[in-house]
């Protein structure tokens, strides 16, 4: 092997070891989302029934998964604590995958940024997929589409 193919064996490792490098460092500090659990059309024969499956497929959605369970761990001063994030549904309308809530009465949204961002943000950073939140309110016979965008520049611009 002449200098001329050692050099470029050398560049060749060292281009793909660099490469490697910032393939790893992105999807280490890329944060954890949870894949949807949407299934296939050919997965599920029967879609999830009641009243607020009803007035969403009124509304123009599709209902196509029912409750969903994501446990939490929590972790405080060396004590532990678990918990839970309950989703009644995924609803699809055309492209666009949303997590629905139905409204509780012990557990009611105050409609202002801030309430909204503290009841339904985390089903938001939860999954990438989803393109918003359905509320439906049943006493009221209403389905809320809520987006939420993150103003990642307007942090920037503040600091």
């Amino acid at each position: 092997m002449g200098n001329n193919d050692a050099f470029v064996l050398i560049l060749v490792v060292i281009v793909l070891a660099i490469w490697l490098w910032k393939r790893f460092s992105r999807w280490l500090h890329t944060p954890m989302k949870i894949k949807l659990p949407v299934p296939d059309e050919t997965e599920w024969a029967v879609s999830p029934e009641g009243e607020a499956a009803a007035l969403l497929k009124e509304a123009g959605y599709e209902v196509i998964s029912g409750k969903y369970k994501i446990p939490i761990y929590v972790e405080m001063d060396r004590q532990e604590f678990s918990s839970r994030y309950f989703i009644d549904y995924f609803a699809r309308q055309g492209h666009e995958v949303f997590v629905v809530k139905v409204a509780r009465d012990r557990q009611p949204v105050q409609w202002t940024g801030s309430g909204i961002r503290d009841k339904l943000l985390p089903y938001f950073l939860l999954f990438e997929e989803v393109s918003g939140v359905l509320y439906v309110d049943l006493k009221e016979r209403k389905v809320r589409r809520i987006r939420i965008v993150l103003d990642l520049e307007a942090r920037e611009n503040e600091a």
